[in-house]
């Protein structure tokens, strides 16, 4: 409300674009899984990453997924906001 008075002291809120982490991690722990576990399944699986908004002025915010992705009760780490999706894993000839 004190926005919407002109008070300089606040920020307009604003849509953050954020840019994708793909950790190594990620990539071993979904190797071992297809290799494992999925084989040739392709149906959708549940996977848990994070989004973090608070690097300095000017870095975009970031999605991150690592090798706990898979595991849908891992914490989230601290000052993040947990961001759940859905992995659509398809085999190609």
């Amino acid at each position: 409300m004190a926005a919407a008075t002109g008070d300089p002291g606040l920020s307009k809120l604003q849509f953050a674009p954020f840019s994708s982490a793909l950790d190594v991690g990620f990539w071993h722990e979904l190797t071992q899984k297809k290799l494992n576990e999925y084989r040739l399944d392709e149906a959708p699986k549940d996977i848990k990453g994070y989004y973090y908004n608070g690097d300095s002025a000017g870095l975009p915010a970031r999605l991150t997924l690592e090798f706990s992705a898979f595991d849908m009760s891992a914490p989230t780490p601290a000052r993040c906001c947990p961001a759940i999706g859905t992995l659509y894993n398809t085999n190609t000839l």
